[in-house]
């Protein structure tokens, strides 16, 4: 048997990762070389919203799916979080130093002033209010603590398209 032509996924935006997150009951989608980790949609995440700020990210469910997804996905090179999954992809870069993770987070209940040029919130967004190093926008809506922003919705996390190859089984 031989390599067919390399297959080439192209990059999607982060946005439409998290959508795709959202959509799922896990909360995480992965797309080529990216995970998108989903915010906070159930009692559960709530309950485990209350442990972030004790530095308890690491005992949340959110964590313990993404863990596993990581542990098991060695082409994962970039994560892309929102809120509760801002946290979660923050805590995933500390815990695997050995993978270079590069991640965007928005709306991230964080607590930093050091300028970062992939967290971002929207103004008015009460979660990431103490995230003051993140890059501000503006959000059309009734919800400022949106992953969607104006003007910045074409950012995409990973740096190059996954390549990968099929092999032939007619023969």
């Amino acid at each position: 048997m031989e390599n067919s032509k390399p297959l080439v996924i192209p990059l999607i935006k982060d946005k439409e990762g998290m959508k795709k997150a959202y959509s799922r009951d896990s909360k995480l989608y992965v797309d080529g070389s990216t995970m998108h980790i989903a915010g906070s949609s159930s009692t559960q995440d709530w309950y485990d919203d209350l442990k972030i700020p004790f530095y308890q990210t690491h005992k949340t469910l959110r964590y313990k799916d993404a863990k596993m997804l990581l542990e098991s996905n060695k082409q994962i090179t970039s994560l892309n979080g929102h809120s509760l999954g801002g946290s979660v992809a923050l805590q995933l870069q500390k815990d695997f130093p050995e993978r270079n993770l590069k991640i965007n987070t928005y709306g991230a209940p964080v607590v930093s002033m050091t300028p970062s040029t992939n967290r971002f919130r929207n103004y008015g967004d009460p979660f990431s209010m103490f995230d003051q190093g993140a890059k501000s926008g503006l959000h059309i809506g009734l919800n400022p603590h949106s992953y969607y922003r104006k003007n910045n919705n074409d950012n995409i996390v990973a740096e190059k398209p996954l390549t990968t190859f099929t092999y032939r089984t007619d023969e």
